[in-house]
């Protein structure tokens, strides 16, 4: 039950639809046996498998929301052109490709209707973006970015985003609800979430294990019971899939991708009988 062995699978998964009710399986016992760990499921249980209930609307209804949306739509086409960069060129297509990252990142965002959001790593803001348009469409909460500006070769980084352009795919619509906080996590991770009520937290910044873990622990420490921990690049190593299982968590990961996950933030009755929360003075 090796995390090579695991990640193998997934990548099989991800390939072959007709493998995955054997390896939802085999990723449940692993889970079971590890008393913690990544399972995987189909996109349109993603959202109720993270939450533990059922969920107001599919991930489908949330995709038809974004193409439906007139602001994101050019943002992205006048930004793509800008900035030649032609993965974003045709939005559609783009919102086809992006089935579970459109259910962990704007469908949970509307259906548990954040407050705030903490998320490190913005770089061009694409998918920053998208979790602001569905604040918006909530109505109302606010988006923290944690990052320092992106070059390619540094920190695991693969382009280059100026300072002053950190973040441009965010439409001048969304702006008012975002706040970028440049710096290193490692720093302002704590401060932001032990002085805010974060409600999700979203890693997506440098991918070391050493790296990933401490957010992830941090996360883990300072929010509330019930928040959302959700990350990308989560088979760049094993530290999302070690950190569930040190703490008994059960996180999910879609079949359609792999490398993203969720978990909700729970405690046991002892830890929650103690407190989870600062002791302030």
């Amino acid at each position: 039950m090796s995390f090579d062995r695991f990640k193998k699978a997934c990548s099989i998964a991800r390939s072959h639809a007709s493998v995955r009710p054997a390896v939802g399986a085999y990723s449940r016992i692993r889970a079971r046996f590890r008393r913690g760990g990544m399972v995987l499921t189909d996109a349109t249980g993603l959202m109720e498998a993270i939450l533990g209930r059922p969920t107001e609307r599919s991930h489908e209804d949330y995709r038809l929301e974004l193409k439906q949306n007139k602001v994101l739509r050019g943002r992205f086409t006048a930004m793509a052109e800008l900035h030649d960069n032609p993965k974003f060129a045709d939005y559609d297509k783009l919102l086809d490709g992006l089935t579970g990252q459109i259910a962990l990142f704007y469908g949970l965002l509307r259906e548990v209707r954040p407050d705030l959001v903490v998320e490190t790593g913005t770089a061009t803001g694409s998918m920053t973006a998208i979790e602001l348009a569905a604040l918006e469409k909530n109505g109302g909460g606010r988006l923290i970015s944690i990052d320092l500006p992106a070059s390619a070769g540094a920190l695991t980084m693969d382009s280059t985003v100026a300072e002053d352009d950190t973040g441009f795919f965010i439409p001048p619509e969304y702006r008012p609800m975002w706040k970028y906080r440049k710096g290193d996590a490692k720093l302002l991770v704590p401060r932001v979430l032990a002085d805010e009520a974060v409600d999700v937290f979203i890693h997506d910044s440098l991918h070391t294990r050493s790296h990933m873990i401490f957010e992830y622990a941090v996360a883990r420490a300072l929010l509330r019971p019930g928040a959302l921990i959700l990350s990308d690049d989560v088979l760049w190593n094993n530290g999302f899939d070690d950190f569930l299982m040190m703490n008994e968590l059960t996180g999910f990961a879609p079949f359609c991708n792999p490398n993203i996950a969720g978990v909700v933030n729970r405690f046991d009755d002892f830890e929650a009988g103690v407190g989870t929360g600062i002791v302030r003075t």
